[in-house]
């Protein structure tokens, strides 16, 4: 009977060992796999960003009949000194540059991730640039900020532990 117990004991560490090997193999690949897929989130946020620009200017294209204007409340003439309007609401920066002397232009959304602290329907960018000077009456383009499409998910983001997402 000792005989076969030592037999049997023999059979299960070689049987242990066989598995162990294989718990190796999984993990390595799960490893693997994990990577391979932490790669293809990258590739899709880049490519979904490509298509989301691409988008806007096929769409800034499709509306080249002519900048939106507005006139200002009051006439201003000479150069004047373009206002600071980034990150106030759309309404309120228009107001702001027709105080200045100035209408707004071209109004582009940009969909997207927005940055800290803004939110959609402010203004991201404003071209002139603030405090240059620029003739009464010309008009500023400003991108306003929309919310864009969801991110893939992505374990690794440390925005992950903070989102509601699950």
């Amino acid at each position: 009977m000792e005989v076969k117990l030592e037999q049997r004991l023999t059979e299960l560490r070689a049987e242990y060992e066989s598995g162990q090997k294989i718990l190796k193999d999984i993990e390595l690949k799960l490893a693997e796999l994990e990577d391979r897929k932490k790669s293809l989130n990258e590739t899709l946020l880049r490519i979904s960003g490509a298509i989301d620009l691409l988008e806007e200017v096929l769409e800034g294209k499709a509306g080249t009949e002519g900048p939106e204007t507005r006139a200002g409340p009051r006439t201003i003439t000479g150069n004047v000194e373009v206002p600071n309007v980034v990150r106030q609401p759309l309404e309120k920066a228009i107001k702001i540059l027709e105080e200045a002397g100035l209408t707004a232009g071209e109004i582009v959304e940009q969909k997207g991730i927005l940055p800290i602290g803004v939110m959609a329907g402010e203004i991201l960018r404003q071209e002139p640039k603030p405090g240059t000077k620029s003739p009464a009456g010309s008009a500023v383009k400003l991108v306003v900020a929309i919310k864009g499409k969801l991110l893939p998910h992505n374990k690794y983001s440390l925005c992950d532990s903070f989102s509601d997402r699950t």
